[in-house]
C-alpha cells in the first residue's frame, strides 16, 4: 500500500502517530529528536502494513513533517502518497555495476573471488554504508574460498534513494558470483551442481570472513533440486531455446550487532508476557508484522511452551506505548531473535507454574511436564493438576503472573576492516532450479518452473514458510525479468506507476515447487532461522545460467528484457557468423576428467557433514583446509598446497577500477575458530 501517516497531538502535549512502518522504534526516536521532545512523549502506533520489504524500513520525512504539521495547526495531520511519491520516496533495490573475477585450480577448488562494486545510492544515506559492505561479504558463503578481495563504494545521484531491499545488499552480487560458477564450470567441463557440491563449506566452520557457520542444508538443498527437476536428464540436453539453470543463495538470520544509535548493550529484542486470572497469556511485542507471519511465530513459540493451544495466546504488538524496545522488522531477525526472547519468557513463566504444581501434587519439579492444557509426572500421568489449579496456587503465591525475555547474540566476528558487516546468530541456505523457454527471434524468455529448496533451519509455521519462498521467487522474477526504474538524462523518473513499471502478473508466474529443508539450528528457536529474505536470492542468477543454457548467451545486465535478449542475440550471430538465430547452438557438455573427481569430493564432504552433524562437539573448521591450511601452523610452514592463487598484477594494481584499485589496500585474512 502506499505510504500514509496521520499525526495527533492530545492535549496534554503528547503525540501519537499512526504509521504503517517496519521499524516504529527508529522513527519513535526520529520523532523526539526532531520535535526535541521526551520519548515518553510520543506514542508510535504501527498500523497494519500491507507488505514492507525495506520500503518502510527508514523514518522518513513525511512522519516528521506530518507531527510538525499537527502540532502547528492543533489539529490532526493526515498524510498520503500518491503511486509515483511512492516511486519517489520508496527505499529501493540499489542499482550496482559490478565487476566480478573468479578462481579456481586444476582440481576444481574455488582458489579466489575479486569483486569492485559501484554502487547507487540516489540522493540520500538510508542504509548506504551497509549495503556496501553487504554487498561485498554476503557473497563468501556457502562456499570454501581460498582468497577474497572486495573494494565496494556508494555514490550519490540526483535520484530516489536506495535502501534495504529484501535481500539487503546481497542479491546483485550472488547473481554475479552464481552465473561466475556457472562459467567456471563450464570451462573445467563439469556439472555446475557437482562443482558447487564438491566447494561446500561443513557444518559448525567459519568463512573466509569470520562468518560462524552453525547450521547448513546447502547440500541437501542442492540435491534435491537436482533430484526433483530432473536436472541430470536435462542440463545441456534440451532442445534449442530451452534451458534448465541453477542458483545457490545464504542469507542472516538477524544482525549480529544491535543497529542503535548510541552505544550501549541493550539486547536486540525483549517480550513481556502476562499471564490473565483465566489462562489467556498477553504478549508484548514490539516485533513489527509486516505480512510475513511474525505475531503467529511468537505465539506458536509462547503456547510450545506452556503446553496452551494457539487460541489461548494474544499478540500486543501494535504501539510503542506497551511494547519494550525492538528494534524492527529488518535483517531477517523477528523469527530468530523475538522468538528465542518469546521462549526465555515462557520459560520464566513455565517454571513458575511448574514450582505451583510441584507444592501442590508433593512431585518432584523435575518430574513434572505441561501438555493439553494439564501439569502431571511425566512417569505417572494420572499424578497432576490442571493448568488453571497450578495458575491459580502461582498467583496466590505471587500475585501476579508476569515475566520477561530477552535475546543476544553470542560472540562473533573478527578485527578487519568489514568484519562487523554481516555477521549473525545463524544463517539461512537455498538453491534453485529454473526451466526456461527462450524465443530465438524476438528475445522474449519466459520461465516455465521453478524448484525452489530453502534450509529454514526449522519450520514453525511450513505453510508460511513456503508461501515466503513462493512470494521470493515471484519478487526475484520481477527484478531478472522485466521490473527498472528508467531515468531520462536529467535524472526524471520515466515510469513511476504500474502501467509503466513492468511487475509481472500472475499470467506471467511460472510453476513454483517450494521444498522445505531443516537442518535444525542449535541455536535457533526450536531450531528454526530465517525464510523472509534468503529465498529471493538464488532466483536471479537460476534464471540467467537457464538462459545461457537455451541460448549461449551470458547476460551482464538486468533485467533481461526482449529487447535486450535480441540485441544480444544479434551480436552472437554476428560474432559467429550466423545468418540467422535459428542457426545458432545451445551449448552442450562434455564432462572432463574432473567431473569425476568432483563427484568423489563431494560424496567424502557429505559423509564429513554428518560425521560433524552428528558429533556434539565438533573440532574447529577453518576456511582454506581444502587447500591443506592449518592455523596452528606458521605461514612459513604450511602445506605447499597452500597457495594464495589470486595474486594480481602490476596492471591490475595500477589501473583504476569502478570503485578504485581493489587491490590498493591489500588485506588477505584466512583461518580463524568456528
Amino acid at each position: 500500500e502506499p505510504h500514509a501517516v496521520v499525526a495527533h497531538w492530545e492535549p496534554s502535549g503528547r503525540l501519537t502517530l499512526y504509521t504503517p512502518q517496519q521499524v516504529p522504534h527508529y522513527v519513535h526516536r526520529a520523532l523526539a529528536e526532531v520535535l526535541e521532545i521526551p520519548m515518553h512523549q510520543i506514542n508510535v502506533y504501527r498500523t497494519f502494513v500491507g507488505g514492507g520489504f525495506g520500503g518502510k524500513s527508514d523514518p522518513f520525512p513525511h512522519e516528521m513533517c506530518a507531527a510538525i504539521l499537527a502540532r502547528k495547526t492543533g489539529r490532526p495531520v493526515r498524510i498520503n502518497f500518491d503511486r509515483e511519491e511512492v516511486f519517489l520516496v520508496n527505499r529501493g533495490r540499489h542499482p550496482s555495476r559490478i565487476e566480478m573475477n573468479l578462481h579456481a585450480d586444476s582440481e576444481g577448488r574455488l582458489c579466489g573471488i575479486e569483486t569492485d562494486a559501484l554502487i547507487d545510492g540516489g540522493a540520500f544515506a538510508s542504509f548506504g554504508h551497509v549495503t556496501t559492505y553487504y554487498n561485498g561479504v554476503l557473497h563468501t558463503a556457502p562456499y570454501e574460498i581460498g582468497a577474497f578481495h572486495y573494494t565496494g563504494a556508494r555514490v550519490w545521484t540526483n535520484k530516489p534513494a536506495s535502501g534495504a531491499m529484501r535481500g539487503h545488499g546481497a542479491v546483485n552480487s550472488r547473481c554475479a558470483v552464481e552465473v561466475g560458477l556457472d562459467d567456471l564450470a563450464g570451462q573445467l567441463g563439469v556439472d555446475p551442481i557437482t562443482f558447487r557440491l564438491a566447494n561446500l563449506l561443513p557444518p559448525h566452520s567459519a568463512t573466509i570472513t569470520g562468518f560462524r557457520v552453525t547450521s547448513i542444508g546447502m547440500r541437501e538443498c542442492l540435491e534435491r533440486v537436482r533430484e526433483a527437476s530432473g536436472w541430470d536428464e536435462k542440463f545441456r540436453k534440451l532442445p534449442d531455446g530451452h534451458g534448465i539453470g541453477v542458483g545457490c543463495g545464504f542469507f542472516i538470520s538477524g544482525s549480529g550487532l544491535p543497529i542503535h544509535w548510541d552505544p550501549n548493550k541493550f539486547p536486540h529484542a525483549t517480550v513481556h508476557l502476562k499471564v490473565d486470572m483465566d489462562g489467556g497469556v498477553t504478549v508484548h511485542t514490539g516485533a513489527a508484522e509486516i505480512g510475513q507471519g511474525s505475531d503467529t511465530v511468537i505465539a506458536q513459540s509462547v503456547a510450545e511452551v506452556l503446553g496452551l493451544p494457539l487460541e489461548m495466546i494474544r499478540i500486543r504488538s501494535n504501539e510503542t506505548d506497551t511494547a519494550p524496545v525492538d528494534l524492527g522488522s529488518y535483517s531477517s531477525r523477528v523469527t530468530f531473535m523475538n522468538a528465542n526472547a518469546a521462549i526465555t519468557a515462557a520459560m520464566d513463566i513455565r517454571q513458575k507454574l511448574l514450582d505451583a504444581a510441584a507444592e501442590v501434587t508433593g512431585a518432584p519439579v523435575e518430574k513434572l511436564v505441561i501438555g493439553d492444557r494439564r501439569i502431571f509426572r511425566k512417569d505417572n500421568p494420572a499424578v497432576g493438576v490442571s493448568y488453571l489449579e497450578a495458575l491459580h496456587k502461582a498467583l496466590e503465591d505471587t500475585g501476579a503472573l508476569v515475566s520477561s525475555g530477552a535475546y543476544r547474540t553470542p560472540p562473533m566476528g573478527r578485527v578487519h576492516k568489514g568484519a562487523g558487516a554481516g555477521i549473525a546468530p545463524a544463517y539461512s541456505f537455498s538453491a534453485y532450479v529454473a526451466e526456461v523457454k527462450v524465443d530465438i527471434e524476438t528475445g522474449q524468455t519466459e520461465v516455465l518452473k521453478v524448484w525452489a529448496a530453502h534450509d529454514c533451519g526449522k519450520a514453525l509455521n511450513p505453510l508460511a514458510v513456503k508461501g515466503q519462498m513462493i512470494g521470493s521467487c515471484h519478487m526475484g522474477l520481477g527484478q531478472v525479468l522485466s521490473e527498472e526504474m528508467r531515468y531520462s538524462r536529467n535524472g526524471h523518473l520515466l515510469n513511476p506507476d504500474l502501467l509503466d513499471y513492468k511487475i509481472p502478473t500472475v499470467h506471467e508466474m511460472p510453476e513454483i515447487v517450494p521444498i522445505i529443508v531443516e537442518s535444525n539450528d542449535s541455536e535457533g528457536p526450536f531450531g528454526a532461522k530465517e525464510a523472509g529474505e534468503g529465498p529471493l536470492l538464488p532466483i536471479l542468477p537460476a534464471v540467467c545460467n537457464a538462459v545461457y543454457d537455451a541460448v549461449g548467451i551470458r547476460t551482464s545486465e538486468l533485467p533481461i528484457t526482449p529487447d535486450r535478449m535480441h540485441r544480444m542475440i544479434e551480436a552472437r550471430c554476428k560474432d559467429e557468423g550466423a545468418s540467422s538465430p535459428l542457426d545458432l547452438a545451445s551449448p552442450r557438455l562434455e564432462h572432463s576428467d574432473l567431473e569425476g573427481v568432483l563427484e568423489a569430493r563431494a560424496a567424502e564432504h557429505a559423509e564429513r557433514d554428518r560425521s560433524r552433524n552428528t558429533d556434539p562437539d565438533p573440532p574447529d573448521y577453518n576456511n582454506g583446509a581444502l587447500f591443506g591450511f592449518d592455523p596452528e601452523i606458521p605461514p612459513d610452514e604450511q602445506d605447499e598446497r597452500w597457495v594464495v592463487s589470486v595474486t594480481p598484477g602490476d596492471e591490475y594494481v595500477d589501473s583504476p577500477r569502478l570503485a578504485g584499485s581493489a587491490w590498493k589496500h591489500t588485506e588477505r585474512r584466512h583461518g580463524g575458530g568456528a
